[in-house]
């Protein structure tokens, strides 16, 4: 039974570090959704074009220019090929040193992009030590899973300065584009890339958290969570049976709220003032915004063109 135990912590972590569609996986979670913004692909659960937004000036964003996803280690030869198809020129890794060296993604397919690894934050510091010993324990709360990824996104704000600089220096020229942003699970990490991105392109905060918690919906969290509850209900502390964490305990570990996008906000303004401010720090001031907004949005009508 101590064997049988620590094969079950050995697996969540594993499944909650990298956080990968395949970790996840089940039959019944599709990623089909009724409209063009998914990239359906095999290996990831959470591949999506952030193209469509309303921008400044009432201008949309174009499409199939900001890709942004979870890990790339488990796509399939079809998957490189989809994206090839789409024409990715530059891939953004924000995984740390350890993800991406477990994981590398290794491109398949005749039109490799250009692949760049700029690690948010560091396997071995305390917010990665502290997931580490909580799911170890696999017994917390609702609650407490929250907390810690609250405490996640400031680690973001934190330490993710220099990343975020390198990446907004590939997205604002357009020779990279099309470019994918991706890290583990493509909700945390890459949901603040992308958050800086339509911040920079004038996209109103409501919008920008539709599109944060969007990764719910695609990457059907709720029944991932309600599996991994499911699946490891009973766990055995000092030789007795104890109740796991429940799925909605799970939900913020694997899912995102508003709360943890909030949290990143709020550091930003502590620690900048304004996010004008930690936009013109990482290297996008006014005239940057501008020029990325005149490349990177067209007049709405041409988004039904595919522009």
């Amino acid at each position: 039974m101590r064997k049988s135990s620590a094969r079950i912590s050995k697996w969540l972590h594993f499944a909650i570090i990298v956080i990968g569609a395949s970790a996840l996986s089940n039959p019944g979670f599709s990623n089909e959704l009724p409209y063009e913004r998914v990239i359906d692909l095999q290996g990831t659960s959470n591949t999506r074009d952030i193209g469509g937004y309303t921008a400044r000036d009432g201008q949309g964003v174009r499409w199939r220019q900001i890709l942004r996803s979870d890990r790339l280690s488990k796509l399939t030869p079809e998957d490189f090929g989809q994206l090839e198809e789409l024409g990715v020129k530059t891939v953004v890794d924000l995984r740390t040193d350890r993800e991406q060296q477990k994981d590398p993604t290794v491109w398949v397919g005749e039109h490799p992009p250009r692949i760049l690894h700029y690690p948010i934050g560091d396997a071995d510091n305390e917010w990665f030590r502290a997931q580490r010993r909580l799911l170890k324990r696999s017994r917390f709360t609702e609650e407490q899973a929250l907390q810690h990824m609250i405490a996640g996104y400031r680690m973001i704000a934190e330490e993710g300065e220099e990343s975020l600089r390198q990446m907004m220096g590939v997205v604002l020229d357009p020779n990279n584009w099309p470019v994918l942003i991706h890290c583990s699970a493509g909700k945390d990490r890459s949901g603040v890339a992308i958050t800086l991105i339509l911040e920079a392109l004038g996209v109103d905060r409501e919008t920008i958290m539709d599109e944060f918690l969007l990764t719910n919906e695609i990457s059907h969290t709720r029944q991932k969570a309600g599996w991994l509850a499911k699946e490891h209900g009973k766990t055995r502390v000092m030789g007795r049976e104890k109740s796991g964490p429940s799925a909605d305990a799970w939900f913020p570990i694997i899912g995102v709220e508003p709360e943890m996008l909030d949290a990143f906000y709020a550091v930003i303004d502590e620690r900048y003032g304004s996010m004008d401010t930690f936009l013109t720090t990482l290297g996008v001031d006014a005239t940057a915004r501008r020029e990325l907004s005149d490349a990177l949005t067209v007049n709405p009508s041409m988004l039904a063109l595919g522009r």
